[in-house]
């Protein structure tokens, strides 16, 4: 990760977006996320963002929760932000993280579970920056 930010962290693909998609696609997972979710929301910010930025959000579930056996608590999904954007940023791109870690503090989910989940989400970002 090339650093953080106060809610997550990031990582700079200077290959551009494209492959910044494929990178943190293949980093997921091969770190065990399942990408539940993606929207293509650019153009959507309106002028000041540039019309014709890519932004993509990928939504993921963390193996380390997901392996969880959650029994009646099934909504421990909600409890689970592993968001990742890729956004263009000019030629290059960025990826950028939420800290699962801190978004799951005060939910019915153990301190291990979200150390874990905040483990692999840093190397997913480090296979991110260095493109392995």
């Amino acid at each position: 990760m090339t650093g953080g930010v106060e809610y997550g962290y990031t990582a700079e693909v200077a290959q551009g977006y494209d492959e910044a998609v494929v990178r943190a696609r293949l980093a997921l997972k091969s770190e065990g996320f399942s990408i539940i979710t993606e929207s293509h929301v650019g153009g959507l910010f309106g002028p000041e963002a540039g019309s014709e930025r890519q932004y993509l959000f990928m939504s993921a579930w963390a193996s380390a929760v997901g392996r969880r056996n959650v029994g009646a608590e099934v909504d421990v999904a909600v409890h689970l932000p592993c968001n990742v954007v890729v956004q263009e940023t000019g030629t290059s791109a960025i990826v950028a993280a939420l800290d699962p870690a801190e978004a799951l503090e005060g939910a019915d989910v153990g301190p291990a579970e979200a150390a874990e989940a905040r483990e692999a989400l840093a190397r997913v970002l480090n296979k991110v920056q260095m493109g392995v």
